[in-house]
């Protein structure tokens, strides 16, 4: 999905969300054409330290990304220390993602492709070409932002994304009113991750299927993988007993397959007729499934 920007009838290149299949995660891009040579640093608050500049040993993009974590834990990845949030599932306040400062959006990078039904068109063509400082945040989907904004409310996963126009001028040191700025807060919630990634990952699959309390399937992808999320988290990786109603069907141990990050929270497989030897590439019914594991304390 883009977010764009129209301003004086041209609509500009402004930010890029991908939401990853797995886990939910967001991926959010500030795009910029070209690459830089050279970057300042500074910091305000406790830790107040002019501007430094940053050697960089090869042009890097100019576009910068970050990706917002199920578990709550935002990396940046410009060079900056990662914060920590509440789960994206469990977002209960409204939290500051970052800052952006524009020094004109006629400075933005100019959109030519027609926009698809998935974008989103950010109107500020009454704006002017002063600078622009926009505030990203995470917080609950009913949240009404303040002042000119666009919200991205996710409903099932439990957040909304919001992007809002600060108001006044954020300080920053003189020489730099003419560059682009991110504004990357040195703390988050909390000072360290809230839940582990397969815990975050059950529990972004359970909000987003309305399952609490027991095991769910994601029916057969296109080579026959069914994908099992448990009804919480395990000690160790289970084994699977499963039956079904047609006795030629069955799952071999050796169609099962486990990702070591995630093992104690869900398992994928394949089911194959035994007389055909085929795999099963559409939804079955099932008799019995059992996991095989201790329980998580």
């Amino acid at each position: 999905m883009h977010i764009l920007i129209r301003h004086q009838n041209q609509l500009r290149k402004f930010v890029v969300i991908d939401i990853s299949p797995r886990d939910g995660s967001v991926v959010l891009v500030l795009r910029r054409e070209g690459a830089s040579v050279q970057r300042a640093r500074w910091s305000s608050g406790s830790e107040m330290r002019g501007p430094e500049k940053v050697e960089i040993s090869e042009p890097t993009p100019k576009s910068k990304r970050m990706t917002i974590h199920q578990s709550g834990r935002v990396n940046f990845h410009w060079g900056m220390a990662p914060i920590f949030l509440e789960p994206l599932v469990r977002t209960t306040k409204v939290t500051p993602l970052c800052g952006y400062r524009v020094p004109s959006l006629e400075r933005l990078d100019v959109h030519a492709e027609t926009p698809t039904d998935e974008d989103v068109v950010f109107d500020l063509t009454e704006l002017g070409n002063g600078p622009i400082t926009f505030l990203f945040q995470i917080g609950p989907p009913k949240t009404v932002p303040e002042g000119v904004a666009v919200k991205l409310a996710y409903e099932a996963e439990g957040y909304a994304l919001i992007i809002a126009i600060a108001q006044g001028e954020p300080p920053i040191p003189a020489d730099f009113e003419d560059h682009f700025i991110t504004f990357t807060p040195s703390l988050g919630a909390f000072p360290e991750q809230q839940l582990r990634e397969d815990v975050a990952l059950l529990t972004y699959h359970q909000s987003r299927n309305g399952v609490l309390s027991q095991p769910f399937i994601y029916q057969p992808n296109g080579e026959g993988v069914f994908r099992l999320f448990f009804a919480v988290p395990m000690r160790g990786a289970p084994t699977l007993n499963i039956e079904f109603e047609d006795p030629d069907l069955q799952v071999m141990e050796t169609e099962i397959e486990r990702d070591g990050r995630s093992e104690k929270v869900t398992l994928k497989f394949k089911v194959r007729n035994r007389r055909t030897g085929k795999i099963v590439r559409h939804p079955v019914p099932i008799r019995t499934l059992e996991l095989d594991a201790e329980i998580h304390d």
